[in-house]
């Protein structure tokens, strides 16, 4: 019988935090995971928002 390992991995520290998410947005975002058979939901949308953030553009609003 092989030997039982314990993988270390490096922790991140992570913020329980409940948000709303349209649900065909969410549905949408499982798809994506399940399709690339990415590690979860919660990763795939970290990094959406990290991208989303390091692309963010500001705009000032205008009179006209």
């Amino acid at each position: 019988m092989p030997d039982f390992v314990i993988k270390v991995k490096k922790k991140k520290e992570y913020e329980q935090f409940t948000c709303r998410i349209e649900a065909d947005l969410l549905e949408k975002i499982r798809n994506i995971v399940a399709e690339n058979n990415l590690p979860s939901v919660n990763d795939f949308i970290n990094q959406c928002l990290k991208f989303s953030i390091e692309n963010l553009t500001v705009m000032e609003e205008s009179d006209e």
